[in-house]
């Protein structure tokens, strides 16, 4: 039966915008051929620029394009593996949770990339002394610019969070929390774990590596287990790791 409550979908909304900047592509590549340009390769340029603008949002627009529809038959079933609401209570002792170990995450790795600008910095000083002046301008403003990255990043999950509560639909090739949807059935992805980790609350825990630009990247993903739920939510860590067997986790009583 499908599903008839409404829901956000994220990668509809990156799909549209790709095919809007491919509109945008090609109306730059266009612009010289309509309105020819005299300046001496200022035409050629334009489309040049137009042509990659419009190839990149169209082939990540139909990319996208394919990931909500997944997202789609997730909510409406297909795959589906379970689907929790959470009490207001819950997903607000989830939501402070996850804001605390995404404040400790990225300003750890704040920390760490700042110690390594500096150290470059430094080092790069010592060799090049008469740029010690625009050397520590650029390390100071990459510091900067870092630390106001973090800080937007940070604040702007924990206002999504706030703002939509929460559902979960953990199914066969991907899952999503509130507005965030893994998936792991894209070309060269893959599911690398599931497992069920001890807290309060419990949570479902699935680490998956993606294509991220010519990287392959690696993520993980948590889903708090509603109370009285966390042997449902074995029999799902099970069916997502193709085992048969009890998890031997302790459920808190």
């Amino acid at each position: 039966m499908a599903n008839e409550k409404k829901y956000y979908n994220q990668p509809a909304a990156t799909a549209r915008n790709c095919f809007i900047m491919a509109v945008i592509g090609a109306a730059v590549f266009l612009f010289p051929i309509m309105f020819p340009i005299s300046t001496y390769g200022a035409g050629f340029a334009l489309n040049l620029v137009g042509i990659v603008i419009f190839l990149t949002g169209l082939v990540t627009g139909f990319v996208f394009r394919g990931v909500a529809k997944q997202v789609d038959e997730l909510v409406i079933g297909e795959g589906l593996l379970v689907h929790w609401t959470y009490a207001a209570d819950e997903w607000a002792r989830y939501v402070e949770a996850d804001h605390l170990r995404d404040k400790r995450d990225k300003w750890g790795l704040f920390r760490l990339i700042s110690i390594i600008a500096v150290v470059v910095g430094v080092i790069f000083a010592l060799i090049v002394r008469k740029a010690w002046l625009s050397t520590l301008l650029t390390v100071g403003g990459l510091i900067l610019i870092i630390a106001l990255t973090a800080w937007l990043s940070i604040a702007a999950s924990y206002r999504e969070k706030r703002l939509h509560p929460g559902d979960v639909y953990i199914g066969k090739s991907g899952a999503m929390l509130g507005r965030s949807f893994h998936y792991w059935k894209l070309p060269a992805a893959f599911l690398r774990n599931a497992s069920l980790q001890a807290g309060d609350p419990m949570f479902i825990q699935l680490d998956y590596s993606s294509p991220s630009g010519r990287i392959q990247g690696e993520y993980t993903a948590r889903f708090p287990v509603p109370k009285g739920l966390e042997e449902e939510a074995k029999k799902v860590v099970a069916q997502l790791k193709g085992e048969d067997f009890e998890i031997g986790v302790e459920v808190p009583k």
